[in-house]
């Protein structure tokens, strides 16, 4: 049985760990997928045309998550025919692109595409940059690409916050806190901070490192960790992302009680520091 996250996502780790004597010997995940294997060509995982055969992708985050490109039945290639289902509530990854240009098709459906298209939403060849290398697309590195108009972190640009680098390498410990939290232990073997009883990650309410605003070149990213207007869903329930590990979504989380707001303890909250934005 697969074990698997929600959106988002998606990966445990972010960052090659230096193996030391408080950390195990084992390298964490600093690409989505590990390797490529070869079908020969005939195989029922190639399209009919592949007369050399074909390549796919194996390993790492893909294992749980599966292939980041796969859309639907209707792909002409066998291996991405399986889309991505949430496994917070067992819905398909698909999202209508409204936006129809002479080059891109309407209906955008997968992991790749919706963020592709749906969060990125910039129609020129930068728009790869934000998650891949100048150098070649595959494999995809976690927590680097190509961009210079957002951090060139890659995945870690929403899916991690700057605050979590204390004790780890990588900004991704509430991501892998939330994996750790849900019963997929694989992160702790390289990192120390997808324990939760060796690192408290920063509220929910902190902002990733690409959610600034304003943002006239990706008006679709979110903008807001705690919001309760579905701005971190696309696609499935209305949960919104974990981005503490905590379990809690958005404004489920006391990280996001209202300025002024009292907590269990009668004290009224205010926000957090959130760096130079």
């Amino acid at each position: 049985m697969r074990r698997c996250l929600t959106l988002a996502l998606l990966f445990c780790g972010v960052a090659l760990v230096v193996a030391t004597v408080s950390v195990p010997p084992a390298e964490a995940y600093s690409t989505y997928s590990a390797d490529k294997m070869t079908h020969p060509a005939g195989s029922p995982r190639c399209r009919a045309t592949d007369e050399e055969g074909c390549e796919e992708p194996y390993g790492n985050c893909k294992t749980c998550h599966g292939h980041f490109r796969a859309t639907d039945e209707t792909n002409s290639r066998p291996m991405l025919r399986d889309e991505y289902i949430s496994p917070t509530d067992g819905k398909p990854w698909r999202e209508i692109y409204t936006e129809v240009t002479e080059t891109e098709p309407v209906l955008e459906i997968g992991l790749h595409e919706v963020h592709r298209h749906i969060m990125v939403d910039k129609l020129s060849r930068s728009r790869c940059d934000v998650c891949h290398l100048e150098s070649g697309r595959y494999p995809v590195i976690l927590n680097f690409s190509a961009t210079d108009e957002l951090e060139p972190i890659g995945c870690m640009g929403c899916h991690g916050r700057w605050e979590d680098q204390g004790v780890d390498s990588g900004l991704g410990a509430g991501l892998r806190q939330h994996h750790t939290n849900a019963g997929v232990t694989e992160c702790k073997t390289c990192h120390l901070d997808a324990d939760p009883a060796n690192y408290t990650p920063v509220g929910e309410d902190v902002l990733p490192p690409n959610y600034f605003t304003p943002d006239a070149e990706f008006p679709n990213k979110p903008t807001d960790p705690c919001s309760a207007h579905r701005e971190e869903d696309y696609a499935g329930g209305p949960k919104g992302l974990d981005n503490d590990g905590d379990g809690r979504y958005d404004k489920s989380d006391p990280d996001c009680r209202p300025i002024g707001a009292e907590d269990d303890h009668g004290r009224h909250w205010r926000p957090r520091p959130r760096g130079d934005d």
